[in-house]
């Protein structure tokens, strides 16, 4: 049973390394380090994509996710994530996270990540909730 346990956590940390990968490739601005997590055929499912390709929600191919992520860099240069939250289950990971936009403007994000055996993104489906000013009260720090 230990075997198995350890198959098991190693497996996890791998999955998490991918995520991790990814958060820390926006972050740092670095897109060759984001697209790293993909295949060549992964999937993505964000319903922001049909404000910038009006017939589909849906881009197939690393190199079209990629163009998409281009242009959402460009828009957002000062995009930052801060992970709240990552569940794992067998291929499968659901990473809940902030969005900022700018350092006061920031989005309720869950993205849910299928991952491949080779470790990398094969599909990934984004639920957005709301966007809005980040409100600080005096005296209390995040």
């Amino acid at each position: 049973m230990e075997d198995k346990d350890k198959i098991q956590a190693e497996h996890g940390q791998k999955i998490k390394q991918v995520i991790d990968n990814w958060i820390e490739g926006w972050n740092e601005k670095n897109l060759d380090k984001i697209m790293e997590s993909y295949a060549d055929t992964a999937e993505l499912y964000d319903p922001k994509i049909k404000e910038f390709y009006t017939d589909t929600f849906v881009l197939t191919g690393k190199e079209n996710i990629r163009n998409y992520f281009s242009i959402i860099m460009k828009l957002f240069p000062e995009l930052q994530i801060k992970p709240l939250g990552l569940w794992l289950k067998g291929y499968d990971a659901i990473l809940e996270y902030y969005i900022y936009t700018t350092p006061e403007t920031k989005v309720d994000v869950v993205s849910k990540f299928y991952i491949n055996k080779y470790y990398k993104i094969q599909g990934q489906f984004m639920y957005y909730g709301l966007s809005y000013k980040e409100i600080k009260e005096e005296g209390k720090k995040e």
